[in-house]
């Protein structure tokens, strides 16, 4: 079926997915790289969406294992959960790298801008120290300079400038030398209310600097938090990715433990069929000796009724490719939907050869109907709960044979039903015609 075949492709592919050697958990971006958000989001989505997809391959994964161990289907049915969910964490682990790797990208940007206007701040304050240092010089020269023009200071100094001179280049030298120190005076005195304006810049610039570092510290401490927060969420994922890769390599190992016990009960289920059919052929045999030979023709659809009360196919007559396991398997037989304890009823009228505990069949039910337009036609029922005829009785069409189970080879409460023509098994289909 095209649908064994999907699901032996998804068990096969999340065996050897899980099983890789060089798996490496999470893909981390490239430094400073943003994180896209929402950038996983379809990914997830589109996991999710095919949730329903899997619910129906389950669905149809029972019923290509109606005859195989319950411990199985149930460890394959984990397992292809387990592949569902992989996926979805995997993206969300590697969300979460990508989050962790921005956040520290962005703390070391933060630190970066941090140092940076740390070490402006020290500049700028170095500068004022530095000029400061100027202005106490320049301070000390003008009080030099005040004090020796207050020394001499009045009219008494005017007067020994022109009266104290001996000679006309010592009034000179003299008037040079007091007009040069009231220049100096001057010049300090600018030059000090250039420093001071300076610095009063400097000290603007610098309590913006000192505001932006307070700035940078909130976000700094911010980041930390959401680091701190990243990195456990993508630690939590990563744990569950492994976990879940563990859980897969376990579930493999189970599997491939099983497979050697599940082929030797396929194994008695394929003897326990053709014994079914040479016990036929052997009264088919007797049958003609008796009876005389047959001229067989067709029997015609709708000649047998159906053998449940709502007619629901679970898995049709034909070859199965069990991929997993790695071979085919003829189902000789429909198997119909019946609950547990749900009424069996007699396909057409006729002799119940038995109604005994047959190997894979569990309880077992076959009914001789008889020559059939020259054919030996006989119908089989198994895995029955418990029985409502007994051997050797006498059945009508509709008459109700025993009561739905799921004993034998089976995986859970159905009927196995086959039709057999002179011994050999046909599609009941064939003969039941349409679901009404």
């Amino acid at each position: 079926m095209t649908s064994t075949r999907r699901l032996a492709s998804i068990v096969a592919a999340i065996i050897a997915f899980a099983l890789l050697s060089g798996f490496v958990v999470g893909t981390a971006v490239a430094a400073g790289g943003p994180v896209q958000a929402g950038k996983y989001d379809d990914a997830i989505a589109k996991a999710n969406e095919e949730r329903a997809q899997r619910e129906a391959e389950l669905k149809q994964l029972e019923q290509d294992l109606a005859h195989t161990d319950k411990a199985i289907i149930e460890a394959t049915r984990e397992l292809l959960a387990l592949e569902e969910r992989l996926p979805v964490v995997q993206k969300e682990y590697e969300l979460a790298q990508e989050r962790l790797e921005s956040a520290l990208v962005q703390q070391q940007i933060v630190a970066d801008k941090l140092a940076a206007a740390e070490a402006r701040d020290r500049a700028i304050t170095a500068e004022i120290e530095k000029d400061e240092a100027r202005i106490e010089e320049l301070r000390i020269t003008v009080a030099g300079l005040a004090r020796d023009s207050y020394q001499g200071a009045g009219n008494q100094a005017s007067l020994s400038l022109v009266f104290g001179a001996q000679t006309s280049r010592e009034f000179i030298d003299e008037f040079a030398l007091q007009h040069s120190a009231a220049r100096a005076q001057a010049n300090a005195l600018a030059e000090m209310e250039q420093i001071s304006s300076v610095n009063r810049n400097r000290g603007a610039r610098q309590e913006a600097v000192r505001v932006y570092i307070e700035e940078l510290k909130v976000i700094a401490d911010q980041l930390v938090v959401e680091a701190d927060a990243a990195r456990k969420v993508a630690e939590q994922k990563k744990q569950e990715v492994e976990a879940l890769l563990d859980k897969a390599r376990e579930l493999r190992a189970y599997l491939e433990a099983k497979r050697a016990e599940d082929l030797a009960l396929q194994q008695q289920m394929e003897n326990d069929q053709r014994a079914l059919e040479s016990e036929l052929q052997e009264l088919i045999r007797k049958k003609i000796a008796e009876e005389g030979p047959p001229n067989p023709t067709p029997i015609g659809i709708g000649h047998l009724a159906f053998p449940t009360a709502v007619p629901y196919i679970t898995s049709s007559y034909g070859w199965r490719n069990i991929g997993y396991y790695g071979y085919n398997k003829f189902h000789y037989g429909t198997d119909f939907r019946a609950y547990c304890g749900t009424p069996i009823y007699a396909s057409a009228s006729g002799k119940v050869q038995w109604a005994k505990w047959n190997g894979g069949f569990g309880n077992h039910v076959l009914i001789d109907h008889g020559w059939v337009n020259g054919n030996v036609l006989t119908t089989s029922y198994a895995h029955f709960t418990s029985f409502a005829v007994s051997t050797g009785q006498q059945v009508r069409q509709g008459d109700v044979l025993g009561y739905s189970g799921s004993t034998g080879n089976s995986a859970a409460c159905h009927l196995h039903y086959e039709v057999h023509v002179n011994g050999s098994t046909v599609n009941p289909m064939s003969l039941l015609g349409p679901i009404p």
